[in-house]
């Protein structure tokens, strides 16, 4: 027996619909609410609140400070048995640019694009192995990609996450401060 569409869609809505209820009966049930002081950049006779970086300053800022290079454009060939099938254009920011354009909340594929960055031959980091004082070279992507020194809370939190955890690495650490708010804001 075939089933419809809608049938098929039926349980993934009623998850959904249970996971948002649940959810909603869980926040009516907590007491405790939290809140943060407010965040500005510059200095304090010119503090402004941080706006998020566009799409294309985000692309653009990726790319030079993991691979050291703007995003380019090249043709790209289809050959089949070397006969050629199609020729194109394409051109890496455009693409990458519309993409995170086109969906409501482009934060997920931020990440993804740094994520198959930070994976590519053209980055290179060292392997965990290679970096042999990590409290050092947490500081130096600190310099490199927010701008500043991390304060004593920073340098520990991660240091003690590369000590205790061995899947937290130099790739670990480079995706977490370009997913952070800072990086992503200006």
């Amino acid at each position: 027996m075939t089933r419809s569409p809608v049938h098929t869609r039926r349980p993934a809505i009623a998850a959904l619909a249970f996971a948002l209820a649940a959810s909603a009966a869980l926040a009516a049930c907590a007491d405790t609410t939290y809140t943060f002081d407010e965040v500005t950049v510059g200095d304090d006779d010119n503090a402004r609140a941080p706006r998020e970086r566009s799409n294309t300053q985000f692309v653009r800022s990726v790319y030079a400070d993991l691979i050291g290079r703007a995003p380019e454009s090249y043709e790209f060939t289809v050959s089949v048995g070397g006969q050629e099938l199609a020729r194109f254009e394409i051109a890496e920011q455009n693409v990458l640019v519309g993409l995170l354009d086109g969906i409501g909340d482009p934060r997920p594929l931020r990440a993804l694009l740094v994520a198959g960055l930070v994976g590519s031959a053209e980055v290179s980091l060292p392997s965990r192995e290679e970096v042999a004082d990590p409290a050092a070279f947490i500081a130096e992507k600190f310099r490199t990609l927010l701008g500043r020194e991390p304060s004593a809370y920073e340098l520990r939190a991660f240091s003690d996450e590369w000590r205790s955890d061995p899947a937290v690495g130099p790739k670990t650490i480079v995706r977490a401060l370009i997913g952070s708010r800072e990086y992503q804001s200006f």
